[in-house]
């Protein structure tokens, strides 16, 4: 009897300490289990910044952070710190070297040399590769400074009945630091975040008045570049840092589907055909495509002329989108 409840006694441990072993396994295999997408998510992410440091190589450690930050952002998100942070911060960002990949445009233009060339490496680094954009919801104050507790101005909600789409230049936790687009050229003042909505645009535009040629830049990378006619040396085109303000009708036969109106004013004149102020607009001909031609000429009284079929292929640049005008 003693025996038997010996053996009895042993096969009860050892089932004891199989079933011991099983539930420790099943314990592992859960624990395997519920790590798994843990590790599988961890080696996707460090996927994404082996690659964003990979393409922003040339562009250094600045190029790195932002192709990072356009992986792990919202499209429409402004920055990571902006909306967290006291100081002030930059909305707008340059990167000269990842503008020297080649596009498809350019391989596809190379065919056609005679009408069409790169942008300088001078006017490359005035191109902006992204843009902050401020929508603004109705008028609202303008103050001279991001701490400034008195407004200076007011900052219209609507310019000619088109919404105000105004550059971000920089940016607190409660301002934004906009470009205007009124007189005069260049204006800037500071608002309130909360009387705006916030983008971002790749696009941007360069004309180079003494080459007489327009440049359209997405990412910073040259997309295209057609021949135009700009301002002569009394009515010159005044150089700057602008923006497209807004997309407007033509004024009449021979200016094209559309035209771009910028936030630069003639310092010519004030006032022009008719109208309420002298803006500088990029439109079409005016009946000047033979002096246009295919190397550009100075011949308006500051607008940008561009041939109709060039027009179109600039005119979905959104609103807001830098236009930068040097010689």
């Amino acid at each position: 009897m003693r025996n038997m409840t010996q053996r009895d006694d042993w096969m009860r441990g050892s089932w004891q300490w199989q079933e011991d072993r099983a539930r420790a396994r099943r314990r592992w295999q859960r624990r395997i289990s519920a790590a798994l997408p843990i590790a599988a998510v961890g080696v996707l992410v460090f996927s994404l910044v082996v690659a964003a440091g990979g393409s922003g190589a040339a562009a250094g450690s600045g190029g790195a952070r932002a192709s990072l930050a356009s992986l792990l952002l919202p499209s429409g998100s402004v920055g990571s710190t902006a909306h967290h942070s006291a100081r002030t911060t930059s909305a707008v960002s340059y990167g000269a070297a990842s503008r020297q990949q080649p596009s498809s445009a350019i391989a596809q233009h190379a065919r056609h040399a005679e009408r069409y060339r790169e942008a300088s490496s001078a006017d490359l680094a005035l191109v902006p590769t992204r843009q902050v954009v401020a929508h603004l919801e109705h008028t609202t104050k303008g103050y001279p400074g991001p701490h400034a507790l008195g407004s200076n101005r007011k900052v219209p909600g609507s310019w000619y009945g088109y919404p105000s789409v105004l550059p971000v230049l920089a940016e607190t936790r409660d301002r934004l630091k906009v470009r205007l687009a009124q007189r005069p050229n260049e204006s800037t003042t500071w608002i309130k975040r909360g009387a705006a909505v916030l983008t971002v645009t790749h696009w941007a535009i360069l004309v180079n008045t003494s080459q007489h040629w327009l440049y359209v830049f997405h990412h910073g990378i040259q997309q295209d570049a057609f021949p135009v006619g700009n301002g002569t040396s009394r009515t010159p085109t005044p150089s700057g840092t602008y923006f497209l303000a807004f997309h407007a009708p033509p004024n009449g036969p021979g200016y094209g589907s559309v035209m771009l109106e910028t936030s630069a004013h003639s310092n010519v004149y004030r006032t022009f055909d008719g109208g309420d102020d002298a803006i500088i607009a990029i439109h079409g001909p005016v009946g000047s495509d033979a002096q246009i031609g295919n190397h550009g000429a100075a011949i308006s009284n500051g607008c940008i002329r561009m041939h109709n079929w060039d027009l179109k292929q600039v005119k979905h640049v959104p609103n807001g989108a830098p236009v930068i005008l040097t010689s």
